[in-house]
């Protein structure tokens, strides 16, 4: 990498990385203990994805994600505490307990919130976009879905318009190679990158397992976005099962061995190119562990949410 970023950046995307890892870590051992109603969906292994692009974002950019939120939401500044606290339902939640762990929204940094419907995020980038252009805005919309989402006609609808529009969006596919339990390879004709073509639209094609190749990469992207939307999709590996429910019983011990860890990846870079030592990893690594450790702590202890009839509307309908 020879340096190109100074150090305090890939620190901060470290530190980052390992956030989400121990936000979702820690939520699964309050799964396990059976502690929470519902389900969960992991993003361990995607890291460098969601870091490596929220990372160029301001406040004013938005994002929207899937069922599998909890890695933009963190990536773009959303506060751990809040985000336990919405998924243990309650009332301190980032959505006052009402959303749980696929609707995590912060309105504040732009975070639009996670969408438990596939493809449903799309429509939505598609009227922020317009928004930004009618009000001649520079800031931008970064739309994360995974694979399975692009046979979605929600996708196909929104990638037209957009061109047509010339609307300020980045369409981030994650492929993390399963669409639950389908291989990718099995269920979409072609290639997803490949799909920009026919909307007339730039596409990439990004290794997501890699955070300085993701930050390279967006870096370059963004400028495009000045001339219209883009698609890019990064080729990531989810290392846990679509949800809690997964038996995962489709695919094999062995086939995670193709696939690097993102974080032991970025921290080989620290060792050998920014004169980091083991003990300042080890101090950072206890460090965020045991914030996310407080975190889920106080958050358990948060009253719980209370439904108040008179109150139903409020956050569904305009005011």
């Amino acid at each position: 990498m020879s340096n190109k970023y100074e150090r305090s950046i890939v620190l901060s995307w470290y530190e980052t990385m390992l956030r989400i890892r121990d936000f979702e870590n820690v939520l699964d051992d309050y799964n396990k203990a059976g502690k929470l109603y519902g389900t969960t969906h992991l993003y361990n292994g995607q890291e460098a994805v969601a870091t490596g692009i929220c990372s160029q974002l301001s406040d004013e950019d938005f994002i929207l994600s899937t069922h599998r939120n909890h890695g933009h939401a963190i990536a773009k500044g959303t506060d751990t505490y809040k985000m336990y606290a919405e998924i243990f339902g309650r009332k301190t939640g980032t959505n006052c307990g009402r959303g749980g762990s696929m609707h995590i929204s912060d309105y504040s940094i732009g975070n639009m919130g996670g969408n438990g419907i596939v493809g449903g995020n799309f429509p939505i980038a598609l009227g922020l976009a317009k928004a930004i252009q009618m009000d001649d805005k520079e800031n931008i919309v970064v739309c994360f879905s995974g694979d399975g989402a692009t046979n979605e006609g929600t996708f196909h609808e929104t990638m037209n318009i957009a061109s047509i529009w010339n609307l300020p969006i980045a369409f981030v596919i994650e492929n993390n190679q399963y669409a639950m339990s389908s291989d990718a390879s099995r269920m979409i004709s072609g290639t997803i990158v490949e799909r920009a073509q026919a909307y007339n639209m730039k596409s990439y094609r990004i290794d997501g397992q890699s955070v300085v190749a993701v930050a390279d990469a967006f870096k370059e992207i963004k400028e495009d976005l000045k001339d219209g939307p883009v698609l890019i999709e990064a080729m990531t590996y989810r290392f846990r099962g679509h949800s809690r429910s997964d038996a995962e019983k489709y695919r094999s011990k062995e086939e995670f061995l193709k696939y690097e860890d993102p974080i032991l990846n970025l921290r080989k870079i620290l060792l050998s190119e920014y004169d980091v030592s083991l003990d300042e990893l080890a101090l950072l690594d206890e460090k965020i562990y045991q914030e996310m450790i407080t975190n889920a702590e106080k958050a358990w202890n948060d009253d719980l949410a209370v439904i108040d009839t008179d109150k139903l509307e409020e956050e569904v309908y305009a005011k």
